[in-house]
C-alpha cells in the first residue's frame, strides 16, 4: 500500500475492524450523567504531528476528523515532560514533589513510585460505581528486590503490578510497566501472577486496539458490567524510541519523501532527527490506525453520545530541533502536547487557547462525568470544566514548566501566549534566564533575555506566581 493508497482506504481500512468479530449493540443503560471514559495517551507524541495542525506532514486521518468533532486545546503541556512524572500528576491532580513521582520510575531510584496511598483518579471512578481498565504502559512502579544501580541507563524499568491496591481500583488489566519492544509486546493479563506474562506478534498500538475494542463492545457482558459506564485508559508506547520497530506498512506511507521534506521545522540540526523521522512519523500513522479502530468500536457500540474522548500524550519529541532528541526540555516539540476531548452535545467543537496544566486534567475530567464533589482534598489542579463547556470561568496566563536535574540543569519555568521563560538553576547557586518570544521566532532560535529586560522582569513575576501556588521546593532551595 502506498500513502495515496492509505489515504483513500482511510475512511474504510483504517476504520474497519471487522476482524475482530463487531456486531451491533444496544447502549449501555447506565445514567448520561456518569458518562463513559475513554483516554488515549501515546508516549512521545509530539503536538505538531498531528496532520491538522498543518506543522509536520504527517498522515493521521483518524486523529484529523476526530479532532474535527472535538474540542482541541493549543495550550497543552507535560510539565515535566517526562514519561512517569506526567502520570504521577495525571492520575493523582498533584505536583511531582508532592507525591514523590519526580522522575522515571527504575531501579535506579527505588524510592520513586506511585504510592498506594494516593487517591488516583482510577480510585475515585471505581469507588463510584464505575468499572476501570487499563491497558499498555503503566510505569508506576519500580522494580523490586533487584540491585539498585547509578545510573539510570544501566537500570531496570519493567516490572510486575499486583492485583489488589498497587493498582489504585484497576480491575481490567492488560499492562506492563515499561517496556519498548513495540514489534512483540508482552503484557501481565488479569491477575496472572508475575512469571505468567503473555507475548503477542502483534504491533502494540493495534495489539491494544483490539482488545480496547473487545472491551468497549464487550460480547455477552463478559469483559464489564454494561449496567455500569466505564473508563479505560489506553497508553500506547510508539511512537517512543525504539524508532525502527514500527511496521512496514506504516513506514511506506513516507517512502517518497525526503528526510529534508519531513522535518520541515526550521530549527532542525544534526543527523539524528532526519535520520528517525521517517520511523517516527510511521508511528505516529501507526497510533492513527489504532486509534481510529478505538474510535470505530465505540461507534459500533452505539456509545458516541455518552462517551467522553481525549487524545492526549505524557510529553513530545525534539526529533533533531535545537539538534536535541526526545524530551524534558521547554522547547515546544517537546513541551507542549496534544490535547482533543470530545463529547458529543456537552463539550463544544472548536479550538481553545486555554493554557492547561497536566494536574489539571484529573479535576476537570472529574466534574465533567458528574463526579466533582469526590475530587479528592490533596488535589492540587484545577478544574476547568466550565471552560471547557463553553461557560464563564477565569483563565490562566501560563502553564508551567518543570525540570529536575538529572542530566540538566534544574530548571523552572513558564509559558504564555507569546513567550517561554526559563530560569536554570546551577549547581553553584547561581542562575540563568532564557526568553523566548514564540511570536516573533516560533522556532525557539534565539534568546532575547538581555534584549528585553521589562518582559523578563514581567515573566519572573509569572513564574513566583507558580513557585508559590504549587509549595515547589525550589523556592526554598535557592532562596528566592
Amino acid at each position: 500500500m502506498n500513502r495515496r493508497s492509505f489515504l483513500k482506504s482511510s475512511g474504510i481500512t483504517i476504520l474497519s475492524i471487522s476482524h475482530y468479530c463487531i456486531r451491533s449493540y444496544a447502549n449501555d443503560t447506565h445514567s448520561p450523567s456518569h458518562p463513559n471514559l475513554v483516554f488515549v495517551f501515546p508516549d512521545q507524541f509530539r503536538a505538531q504531528a498531528m496532520g491538522f495542525m498543518r506543522q509536520d506532514p504527517v498522515i493521521t486521518p483518524n486523529i484529523d476528523r476526530f479532532a474535527a468533532e472535538s474540542r482541541v486545546f493549543d495550550n497543552a503541556v507535560s510539565n515535566w515532560p517526562l514519561c512517569s512524572p506526567y502520570r504521577g500528576m495525571l492520575m493523582t491532580g498533584r505536583w511531582p514533589w508532592s507525591t514523590g513521582l519526580t522522575t522515571n520510575c527504575n531501579s535506579s531510584r527505588p524510592e520513586v513510585y506511585l504510592r498506594q496511598s494516593e487517591r488516583t483518579i482510577t480510585d475515585v471512578l471505581a469507588d463510584n460505581g464505575y468499572t476501570v481498565g487499563y491497558l499498555g504502559k503503566w510505569h508506576l512502579d519500580t522494580p523490586q528486590g533487584v540491585p539498585v544501580v547509578d545510573d539510570w541507563r544501566n537500570a531496570i524499568w519493567d516490572c510486575y503490578t499486583p492485583p489488589g491496591p498497587q493498582r489504585h481500583g484497576i480491575t481490567f488489566w492488560h499492562a506492563y510497566g515499561c517496556h519498548n519492544n513495540h514489534l512483540r509486546p508482552h503484557y501481565w493479563i488479569g491477575n496472572a501472577p508475575e512469571e505468567e506474562k503473555t507475548f503477542f506478534d502483534e504491533y502494540s498500538p493495534i495489539h491494544e486496539a483490539r482488545i480496547a475494542s473487545e472491551f468497549i463492545l464487550n460480547t455477552n457482558g463478559q469483559l464489564r458490567d454494561p449496567e455500569k459506564p466505564f473508563a479505560l485508559f489506553i497508553s500506547m508506547n510508539p511512537p517512543h524510541s525504539p524508532y525502527n520497530l514500527v511496521p512496514e506498512q506504516y513506514k511506506i506511507l513516507y517512502d517518497n519523501k525526503t528526510p529534508e521534506e519531513l522535518l520541515n521545522r526550521k530549527n532542525v540540526r544534526g543527523n539524528a532527527g532526519p535520520k528517525n523521522v521517517k520511523d517516527y512519523f510511521a508511528a505516529v500513522s501507526g497510533v492513527d490506525d489504532a486509534f481510529g479502530r478505538i474510535l470505530n468500536a465505540i461507534d459500533q457500540a452505539k456509545l458516541r453520545e455518552n462517551t467522553l474522548v481525549v487524545f492526549s500524550a505524557d510529553h513530545g519529541d525534539m526529533m533533531g530541533s535545537q539538534g536535541l532528541m526526545a524530551k524534558v526540555v521547554p522547547f515546544e516539540e517537546s513541551f507542549r502536547i496534544p490535547l482533543i476531548i470530545r463529547w458529543p452535545g456537552k463539550i463544544p467543537v472548536g479550538r481553545d487557547n486555554l493554557h492547561i496544566n497536566v494536574p489539571d486534567t484529573m479535576p476537570t475530567l472529574l466534574t465533567l462525568m458528574g463526579l466533582g464533589d469526590q475530587i479528592p482534598p490533596a488535589v492540587e489542579g484545577t478544574d476547568y470544566s466550565k471552560a471547557i463547556t463553553g461557560n464563564e470561568q477565569k483563565r490562566p496566563t501560563s502553564t508551567f514548566y518543570i525540570r529536575f536535574a538529572g542530566d540538566h540543569s534544574k530548571a523552572r519555568g513558564v509559558r504564555t501566549d507569546r513567550y517561554t521563560f526559563i530560569r536554570e538553576f546551577n549547581k553553584d547557586g547561581k542562575v540563568a534566564d532564557s526568553l523566548y518570544d514564540r511570536q516573533e521566532d516560533p522556532y525557539q532560535l534565539k534568546n532575547v533575555a538581555e534584549l528585553k529586560p521589562q518582559i523578563v522582569k514581567q515573566m519572573q513575576a509569572e513564574l513566583d506566581h507558580w513557585l508559590k501556588k504549587t509549595n515547589d521546593p525550589v523556592k526554598v532551595e535557592f532562596e528566592i
